[in-house]
């Protein structure tokens, strides 16, 4: 399982423990059994939706798309931004729309999981549209786990040939003997 998708779970499941033990320990202090109902409804939640969660990923409906950062579209007054990605491998254009506070880089490569479907396979034609754009993938935005950020993207050097390999080594020892 990727870190991102593993901190998720962790936290659901740590914010539902959390909210049933500060329910019950407020509870001994005061006696209110108010807040321990609201507490152990919340921390019902938290821990439902993370078993969901876990078992959506275990049916293997958890997606990777993987590419460079090549446009971040802000909107002046919105909430939200879209996020146009290239994948390495294929070229394909692949844009989403994340909320502001995820922080994306331009020319960095990542690697973003969700755990819907992709809307173009034909198992997942129920999904509704949400409304963003996409040249090739549409991305459900509310299906967003979470990212890794892999570093500056770099091409592959191009690889020499054997012959200028051989000038750059007569070029390396005429240049060694001439500083001796």
């Amino acid at each position: 399982m990727p870190k991102p998708v593993f901190i998720r779970l962790l936290m659901l499941f740590g914010g539902g423990a959390g909210c049933l033990l500060v329910g019950i320990i407020v509870t001994l202090a005061t006696g209110d059994l108010v807040l321990l109902a609201m507490s152990v409804i919340l921390g019902a939640a938290f821990i439902t939706k993370g078993f969901l969660l876990k078992r959506k990923i275990n049916a293997g409906q958890m997606h990777s798309v993987s590419g460079v950062c090549v446009n971040i579209s802000p909107k002046i007054f919105g909430r939200y931004r879209r996020i146009e990605l290239v994948d390495t491998v294929t070229g394909g254009d692949i844009s989403f729309v994340l909320p502001k506070k995820v922080e994306f880089k331009v020319g960095h490569v990542y690697t973003c999981y969700f755990h819907n479907p992709i809307r173009n396979s034909p198992e997942s034609t129920d999904i509704p549209q949400i409304g963003f754009l996409s040249t090739e993938l549409d991305l459900p935005t509310n299906g967003f786990l979470g990212f890794e950020d892999s570093g500056i993207y770099q091409e592959k050097p191009a690889l020499t040939t054997p012959s200028s390999a051989t000038n750059e080594d007569t070029r390396n020892s005429e240049n060694e003997r001439t500083r001796n």
